[in-house]
C-alpha cells in the first residue's frame, strides 16, 4: 500500500526548508478609534451638519464684522459707544444689489397731506427724499375732498443741517468742495447757501401789519415760524401762515410759490449780491451742509446700514455681530464652567455612592431650589455697591460678573445629575467589575471605563446648555431685569428690547434680525447637540446607520 507521502501532489504542497519564519500574516487594516468612529456617525447626520455650518457662520459673522466694519473705527471722542447719529434714526435696511426695487433699498411708503406733499418736493439738498408717488387716496368730509398722498421716500436723504466748524476744518471742507468741483462739473457741493430767516421774518411782519393783524397775533406767528425754520433747516424758501379764509394760523405754514409754481428762496446775500455760505463768530464757523455727504466726507464711508438703524441711528448689522459675539462667548464660558463642576461633582457622587452620595445630593437639592433670579439680584446689588470692584473692572465687568456668578451658582446641577445617573448605570457593568478585580484604580475606572460610555449624554447636555444660557440672557435683557445697554454692552437681548420699543408695524427690521439670529442659534444648537449625542453613543460603535 502506498503511503500518503507518496500520493501527495507536488503542485499543491511544497516543503519549507526553514520553519522559523512561519507565522500568520499581519492584518492590513487597523482598528478604528472611538473619535474616528464618532465622526463618521456624526457626518451621516445631515441635519446636524447643516446646524454646525449655521453655528459656524454665525460665529464667523460675530468675529469678522466688528473688525471689518468701518463704523468700528470712528472717532471715539465724538462717538464713545460706536458710530451713531439720530438723524438716521430707524433708517431702513439698505442693500446696493436691490437699489431702486423698493425692497431692501432704504425706502418706504409714507402718507402725506397735500401741503406736506408739496413741501416734500421742495429740496435743495444733494439727495432727494421724494422717490416716487405710490398712490393717492381721496376721502370726502362734508363737502370737502381730502387727498392723502402715499409717497415712497428715501430714509437716508436726511437733508441739510448747520454744523459748527473750526477755521481749519472749514478750510479743508472748502478745499474738498473746490477740488471735487474742478474734477467733476456735475459735482454737488457739500456746503449750501445760508438761509436768511431774520430778514424774511421782518418782511413777513410788514405783510401782516399791512393786513391789519394785531401785535399779539403777529408775535405768535413770527415766533412759531422762527421755530419752524430752526427745526427744519431744509426749508430754504418763504413760508406763509395765511389760510384760505384770509386768517393767520400760527400752527400751519405753507410754501409761497412764484408765478412759475416754484418756491421763492430766501438765501442770505452779501453786499455784492453773492450768496453767503458761512457765518463766523468768535473763531467758530457755522456752515449749512448736505448732511449725508458731509458725514461721508468726515467719516470716510457712506452712512448706510445693511440691517437698518435703531432709534439712535446705530448700525443694527454691527451691533448684532457684537451682540452675537458677546452672547456666544458668555454662553460657552458659563457652559464650560458648569460642565467641569458638574462632571466632577456628579462623578464623585455617582461613583462612590452611599453616604457620600446622600450628603452631596442634599447639598445639590439646597442649591437647586434657590431661584437663580434671586441669586442674580443679590449678586448685582452686591457687586454694584462694591466701589473697589467697580473701579477695577468697570460697570460692564460688574454686570457680567454678577450674571456669571448667578448662572454658575446652580447651572452645574443639571450636569451633575446627568453624570451621577450615568455613573450609577455603568459602574456595575461586568467590564468595570472585571477591571476592579484586576486591580484597576478608581481614576482608571472613572476615566477609562465609565466616563467614555457616558460622554455622549454629557456632551449633549453641555452643548444644549449654551443656547439655554443665551436664551436666559436674552430673556433677562429683553425684560429689563439685566441692563447691559447702560454699560455699553451689546447683546441679542438688548437688541430684542430695542425692537420691542421700536414697534413691529412701523420698524419691523429692528426686531426681525435679532429674532432671526436667536432662532437660528436655538434650533441649530439643539440639532447639533442631538447629532453629538448619537455620535458619541458607544452602543452604536461600528454601526453603519
Amino acid at each position: 500500500m502506498e503511503t500518503l507521502q507518496n500520493k501527495r501532489d507536488p503542485k499543491l504542497f511544497q516543503e519549507i526548508p526553514d520553519r522559523t519564519h512561519l507565522h500568520d500574516a499581519a492584518f492590513e487594516t487597523k482598528p478604528v478609534s472611538f473619535l474616528e468612529d464618532s465622526f463618521k456617525r456624526f457626518a451621516k447626520n445631515k441635519a446636524s451638519i447643516v446646524a454646525a455650518i449655521i453655528i459656524l457662520l454665525i460665529a464667523l459673522f460675530a468675529i469678522i464684522v466688528p473688525f471689518a466694519s468701518p463704523k468700528s473705527y470712528v472717532n471715539t471722542t465724538k462717538y464713545p459707544n460706536g458710530f451713531r447719529d439720530d438723524k438716521f434714526a430707524y433708517a431702513l435696511p439698505y442693500n446696493p444689489l436691490f437699489k431702486g426695487t423698493g425692497f431692501w433699498d432704504g425706502t418706504k411708503v409714507m402718507a402725506y397731506n397735500e401741503n406736506s406733499y408739496k413741501a416734500l418736493q421742495c429740496n435743495d439738498s444733494n439727495h432727494e427724499r421724494f422717490v416716487e408717488l405710490d398712490h393717492v387716496s381721496e376721502t370726502k368730509v362734508a363737502s370737502k375732498i381730502n387727498k392723502q398722498y402715499y409717497v415712497r421716500i428715501d430714509t437716508y436723504a436726511v437733508g441739510n443741517f448747520t454744523v459748527t466748524l473750526s477755521q481749519s476744518e472749514y478750510a479743508k471742507l472748502v478745499e474738498h468742495d473746490e477740488k471735487s468741483l474742478a474734477a467733476n462739473k456735475d459735482y454737488k457741493t457739500i456746503i449750501k447757501p445760508m438761509v436768511d430767516v431774520a430778514s424774511y421774518l421782518e418782511e413777513y411782519r410788514a405783510t401782516m401789519q399791512a393786513d391789519g393783524e394785531n401785535e399779539s397775533t403777529i408775535l405768535d406767528v413770527l415766533d412759531k415760524m422762527k421755530t419752524h425754520y430752526n427745526q427744519n433747516q431744509d426749508v430754504y424758501y418763504k413760508l406763509s401762515a395765511k389760510q384760505s379764509d384770509g386768517k393767520y394760523n400760527s400752527n400751519s405754514f405753507t410754501a409761497v410759490f412764484d408765478a412759475n409754481g416754484k418756491v421763492i428762496p430766501i438765501y442770505a446775500k452779501d453786499a455784492n449780491g453773492d450768496y453767503v455760505y458761512v457765518e463766523e463768530h468768535a473763531g467758530a464757523y457755522t456752515v449749512r451742509v448736505d448732511y449725508y455727504d458731509y458725514l461721508t466726507y468726515t467719516l470716510g464711508f457712506e452712512p448706510r446700514y445693511f440691517f437698518g438703524a435703531n432709534d439712535s441711528g446705530q448700525d443694527i448689522f454691527l451691533r448684532l455681530a457684537e451682540g452675537a459675539r458677546f452672547s456666544l462667548i458668555l454662553g460657552v464660558c458659563i457652559s464650560a464652567i458648569n460642565f467641569v463642576i458638574g462632571l466632577v461633582w456628579g462623578a464623585i457622587s455617582g461613583y462612590y455612592g452611599g453616604r457620600v452620595d446622600m450628603i452631596m445630593e442634599r447639598v445639590t437639592d439646597i442649591i437647586a431650589n434657590i431661584p437663580s433670579i434671586i441669586v442674580l439680584t443679590i449678586c448685582s446689588i452686591q457687586f454694584t455697591n462694591n466701589l473697589a470692584l467697580k473701579s477695577s473692572i468697570g460697570d460692564a465687568g460688574v454686570i457680567i460678573l454678577g450674571f456669571l456668578v448667578a448662572f454658575v451658582y446652580s447651572g452645574w446641577v443639571g450636569v451633575a445629575g446627568t453624570t451621577r445617573m450615568q455613573f450609577y448605570r455603568f459602574k456595575g457593568q461586568e467590564y468595570v467589575l472585571a477591571s476592579r478585580t484586576l486591580g484597576a484604580k478608581d481614576s482608571r475606572l472613572i476615566f477609562k471605563h465609565i466616563l467614555p460610555n457616558a460622554i455622549g449624554t454629557l456632551v449633549t447636555s453641555s452643548v444644549l446648555m449654551i443656547p439655554g444660557v443665551i436664551f436666559s440672557e436674552s430673556s433677562l435683557s429683553y425684560l429689563g431685569i439685566i441692563d447691559f445697554s447702560s454699560s455699553g454692552i451689546n447683546s441679542i437681548g438688548v437688541l430684542l428690547n430695542e425692537g420691542q420699543h421700536a414697534g413691529l408695524q412701523n420698524n419691523p427690521h429692528v426686531l426681525l434680525f435679532p429674532c432671526l439670529i436667536i432662532s437660528l442659534l436655538m434650533i441649530s444648537f439643539n440639532l447639533f447637540g442631538n447629532g453629538l449625542r448619537d455620535a458619541f453613543n458607544t452602543s452604536l460603535k461600528g454601526s453603519e446607520d
